[in-house]
């Protein structure tokens, strides 16, 4: 009668190469984009080299570096990232549209409609929303009073800018508008609570804060703080720790295996199966 171990000895074997093949992928070290540090859940990508699965981090946190290696970008789009905070799991970010010198007379749009929102990214109540004033009837100014400042600029029609309080992206702050259309983007709150509407461009420039959950991305300080390195599954679409001895763990490398009521402190799995196959072939 054939012994049982050596009937498992095809599984053993798969997992044996399956295992291997995950102790020997590539190493994600940080990449640099400007003076920035991208590490998981960010990682650097391009239009030509697509995820892999697995990647080095999640797929909505995919940076291209443009201008020369000095701005980088949500996976090409109109927002810039401009700083990341790994601590606080937020980054500040910018929209091209308006962060120019003439941004203010292409601010009648909703940038929240720019970032998938519902995905992994929310908007900071760190944030305070700057208002755009247009297209006012009869070419009425709105409401004077020191909140309002004329942003026309070089625009080619009037524009007025409100700083107002604390921005809720689905939810426009209330403000007497004068007959005018108006839209309202995110900027930094710790700039604009010493500055006026007058700063309008400065504040376009310095951008707003997006913070994300750890829950969408997964536990990366756990998992670096056993040894490990942060991954995701793109198939899979889900957080994976690889450990140092090429064990695919949940999120973290810490703890032990058990195998026949025998413990094998920080033992792989590739080792564990190693060991079956060896067993199975002297017994």
């Amino acid at each position: 009668m054939r012994r049982p171990t050596l009937l498992l000895l095809p599984l053993l074997v798969s997992l044996l190469l399956q295992f291997h093949g995950h102790a020997s992928a590539e190493d994600c070290e940080p990449a640099a984009c400007g003076n920035l540090t991208l590490s998981y859940p960010f990682w650097l990508g391009s239009s030509t080299n697509p995820p892999s699965s697995p990647s080095c981090g999640h797929p909505g946190f995919e940076v291209w570096c443009g201008d020369g290696g000095r701005e980088a970008s949500l996976k090409g789009s109109s927002i810039h990232v401009l700083g990341i905070d790994y601590t606080n799991n937020s980054f500040v970010a910018s929209h091209s549209r308006v962060a120019g010198d003439d941004g203010v007379c292409q601010a009648d749009f909703n940038v929240s409609s720019s970032i998938a929102l519902s995905l992994q990214f929310t908007f900071s109540p760190q944030n305070r929303a700057l208002c755009f004033l247009y297209h006012c009837r009869n070419g009425t100014a709105p409401s004077s009073g020191p909140e309002y400042a004329n942003a026309t600029a070089n625009c080619s029609s009037p524009i007025y800018a409100y700083l107002a309080g604390p921005y809720y992206w689905d939810t426009p702050p209330e403000i007497a508008t004068g007959g005018c259309t108006y839209a309202y983007m995110p900027v930094l709150g710790s700039e604009a609570a010493v500055m006026t509407a007058a700063n309008y461009s400065r504040l376009l420039k310095d951008g707003f804060v997006l913070d994300w959950e750890v829950a969408s991305v997964g536990d990366c300080r756990t998992c670096n703080a056993s040894g490990g390195q942060c991954r995701y599954d793109n198939d899979a679409a889900e957080f994976w720790c690889l450990c140092p001895d090429g064990r695919r763990a949940g999120s973290t490398c810490a703890g032990l295996h058990v195998l026949r009521g025998v413990t094998y402190p920080h033992l792989s799995l590739f080792s564990l199966i190693s060991s079956l196959l060896f067993n199975s072939l002297m017994n």
